[in-house]
């Protein structure tokens, strides 16, 4: 018998009788059992009662071999005994292997069919988990946008009211340009959670499109930055001329805004942050801000534009960002269908590089900006 079905490639366990047959039954997981009927002690029939009366073995199918007749009182007596086949020896081997393979077959994909199920079950839940979830942050949206920002509103309001009063004793001039700094940074913060929270949610930031020119909102925000950083060297390299299209300029100011923040940042105070602008290939337009800062670490590259990573900080960076800047920057350009890149050397300092298509793409149209980068360490690196 062992020889008949070693051809099949299955594991095989031998019993010498029936008792033997039962502890093996205990302790493994059996696809059928190919059974004599005479068997030393408890005989095939006995043996067959017993497994059928353990919830363990129940259902393991039997193949009853026997010598005896095929008189149709001792055949019904063994399917009784939950047989779903009864063989008469000697066995034709192509016959027996034959019977045996369907019954492997129906237990491997049973199996498969336990483990498809058991999937699903973990995948609902995890969908059921990711919906609470999901329900947590709408909460943290409504508390963040209503509880905190109306009241914030409030405090603001009032040392702007104060500051723009009569003059005030520098005591307390000084106190209400305080709180008039700590609320706008808490406005910043507040405005990042609710944008984080967003993209987490609706799968991406929300823009609204407009008509216009990127080389006028590059010129202003680095307008904007000389002004705060008056001593500073601010390059900007722009076209001659107008480079137009239809974005959200508010969220591309926004973008370019973290990008040279995170340069100035970066960067020694006499070295120079640049910022260039040119129109790309295919209808795009490109935005490079560079520093001759240190260079981001490899290690830290392929998680830079996740939520929640900082770079290295020195005295101007530490506890000052929540880490969010470059992932709401990459989900800005994400929703206009465009690519954010880096990349950091040494040799050649740091370099993000915005690629955005300047007309809105049908959904099922692909960006002229995908694959633009590649992932080698210190080289263009794709986000």
């Amino acid at each position: 018998m062992q020889a008949v079905l070693e051809p099949l490639g299955q594991e095989l366990v031998l019993a010498h009788s029936g008792a033997e047959a039962l502890k093996h039954l205990l302790q493994g997981d059996f696809a059928l059992i190919v059974m004599d009927v005479q068997m030393p002690g408890l005989d095939g029939l006995e043996t067959a009662a017993l497994i059928r009366s353990r919830e363990r073995t129940r259902h393991i199918p039997i193949i009853f071999v026997t010598a005896l007749s095929r008189e149709a009182a001792h055949v019904m007596k063994g399917y009784r005994q939950g047989a779903v086949d009864y063989l008469l020896k000697p066995v034709d081997p192509e016959i027996l292997r034959s019977k045996v393979q369907v019954f492997v077959d129906l237990f491997q994909r049973g199996r498969a069919l336990e483990r498809q199920a058991a999937e699903l079950a973990e995948r609902r839940r995890h969908e059921a988990e990711l919906t609470r979830a999901a329900e947590l942050e709408q909460q943290l949206v409504a508390i963040v946008g209503h509880d905190i920002r109306n009241p914030l509103s409030a405090i603001l309001a009032t040392a702007k009211t104060q500051l723009g009063a009569a003059p005030l004793a520098p005591a307390q001039q000084k106190a209400f340009e305080r709180v008039e700094r700590c609320g706008e940074r808490i406005e910043q913060i507040v405005a990042l959670l609710l944008d984080f929270t967003r993209a987490r949610i609706g799968g991406g930031l929300p823009v609204v499109r407009s008509e216009g020119d990127l080389r006028e909102l590059v010129q202003r925000v680095m307008d904007e930055f000389h002004a705060s950083h008056p001593a500073r060297a601010l390059v900007a390299e722009l076209p001659a001329a107008p480079l137009r299209g239809a974005w959200d300029f508010d969220r591309l100011a926004q973008v370019l805004a973290n990008l040279v923040d995170n340069a100035l940042k970066y960067s020694p105070a006499d070295g120079a942050v640049r910022v260039r602008l040119e129109p790309g290939v295919g209808g795009t337009a490109l935005l490079e801000v560079h520093n001759g800062g240190d260079p981001i670490a490899p290690a830290l590259l392929p998680q830079l534009f996740e939520p929640f990573r900082l770079g290295e900080q020195t005295e101007a960076t530490v506890k000052k960002s929540l880490g969010l800047g470059l992932y709401i920057a990459k989900e800005i350009v994400r929703a206009h269908a465009g690519s954010l890149q880096v990349r950091s050397s040494a040799q050649e300092g740091t370099t993000f590089r915005v690629c955005l298509p300047c007309a809105e793409l049908p959904a099922s149209e692909a960006s002229p900006c995908a694959g633009t980068g590649s992932a080698d360490p210190g080289l263009p690196l794709s986000a």
